[in-house]
């Protein structure tokens, strides 16, 4: 369904919602590694792999993933659990031993939302483990449910989860009791991943999904401090993990090799490298992302290619600039978005980079701007983080700053840019 007015763009053009594995609104790109991933994955894998997905907040890791998948090929294959690590933890607060749970947590939960029958002998397992956890927590908590009953297990496993995302009070007695059974925790994971295997005849397959979102040094404490723990379980795994820490050679070079490959999704590149001369390749990508979900008579022809200039080639930055744009058009009492409509979320989105950037930021965005290189991976991962700093690719991977950014550089430091122009 297009949208076919104002009111139709703000629930379309949504920038919170990755698409479903197969959508009318999907739009190609070039140097997608999703291809390259499902190939990966069809391969009969002596030792289940584990792959780190890294990419951009808002590149559309989500959508690529759900598309993964989605696949038959690998429907047939695995049994897929794909899930939003944002969904079911505390992402202000993760540590590697919430993660390690809510692995075991999402692919029980499913065999049990699809009724596979375990055997008793598994079940029995799992309710020692649960006991012994139970056991062991310093306040009283436990949850009812019989020896052998799949209802009581996935009970325990969601209150487990929801414990770990929303009370913070005991928050620390679980995760003290299960720190100190990590390898229990694994091996529950290997048998109910065993399990699904001689129920279905399919390989367990998980992708864990907005691994980015939390904090930068979260997820550096995680994947460089506990990595060995993470690549353990008998199982497959996809693991996004922020552009920032791809980038990062003090901590991505000691764990990279641990994992089985690392894939990154690039940006779609509006402007070339050379000369920042536009890109009419990737920017007929962006019309095409907005064509697909909007009639084209709702936008003024230089409102959307001024949209696309300043998306920097994310997805859900385009999606923001058109709803945003639309809603400030409606308030205007237009039925048409126009360019002053585009150059206020413009504004919006340069004054929310002013409130975090420093001066050093600044520094190092004019090296960026002029370079297009980054200088010093560990300066600029903050800035890769919070999209400061976007990564494109060509045949060669290279970078650029947020077009936003650029506007603000130009007002605040004239004399750099007229050197340049």
């Amino acid at each position: 369904m297009k949208a076919k007015n104002l009111d139709d763009i703000y629930t379309i053009f949504d920038p919170s919602q990755p698409l479903p594995g197969v959508s009318e609104y999907y739009v190609k790109r070039k140097y997608n590694p999703l291809e390259e991933i499902k190939r990966n994955l069809l391969l009969n894998n002596i030792h289940p792999p584990k792959y780190l997905f890294a990419g951009h907040r808002g590149s559309g890791k989500s959508t690529e993933l759900n598309r993964l998948m989605a696949y038959p090929e690998i429907q047939e294959k695995y049994f897929t659990v794909n899930y939003s690590v944002k969904e079911v933890l505390d992402t202000a607060s993760l540590e590697f031993s919430d993660l390690l749970v809510s692995i075991g947590a999402q692919i029980f939960i499913k065999a049990d939302n699809m009724k596979l029958k375990m055997r008793d002998k598994l079940l029995q397992e799992l309710n020692g483990w649960k006991d012994k956890i139970e056991l062991t927590m310093a306040k009283g908590w436990t949850i009812g449910g019989q020896v052998g009953a799949t209802a009581g297990l996935a009970s325990f496993f969601s209150q487990l989860q929801a414990i770990l995302k929303l009370e913070y009070a005991s928050r620390k007695d679980v995760r003290q009791t299960i720190e100190g059974r990590i390898s229990e925790l694994i091996d529950i994971i290997d048998l109910i991943s065993y399990e699904v295997k001689f129920v279905t005849g399919k390989e367990v397959l998980v992708a864990i999904d907005d691994l980015d979102k939390p904090d930068l040094d979260i997820a550096k404490k995680i994947f460089s401090d506990r990595y060995q723990s993470l690549i353990q379980p008998k199982c497959v795994i996809i693991y996004t993990i922020p552009i920032a820490l791809h980038y990062s050679s003090e901590f991505f070079n000691d764990f990279k090799t641990a994992f089985t490959k690392s894939f990154v999704l690039p940006n779609v590149a509006t402007t070339k490298r050379e000369a920042r001369e536009p890109n009419e390749e990737g920017r007929s990508i962006m019309r095409e992302f907005v064509e697909k979900r909007m009639d084209l008579d709702l936008i003024k022809e230089d409102a959307l290619k001024y949209a696309i200039t300043i998306s920097g080639g994310l997805f859900r930055e385009m999606a923001r600039l058109i709803r945003d744009s639309a809603t400030n058009s409606a308030a205007r009492g237009e039925d048409v978005i126009e360019i002053e409509d585009v150059e206020n979320v413009e504004s919006e989105i340069g004054n929310e980079f002013r409130r975090m950037l420093t001066t050093e930021d600044y520094n190092t965005l004019i090296e960026i701007y002029k370079t297009r290189r980054l200088i010093g991976s560990e300066k600029c991962s903050k800035l890769l983080h919070n999209l400061s700093i976007l990564e494109y690719r060509n045949q060669k991977n290279w970078c650029d700053v947020h077009p936003a950014i650029i506007s603000i550089l130009k007002d605040e430091f004239p004399n750099v840019f007229d050197s340049q122009e």
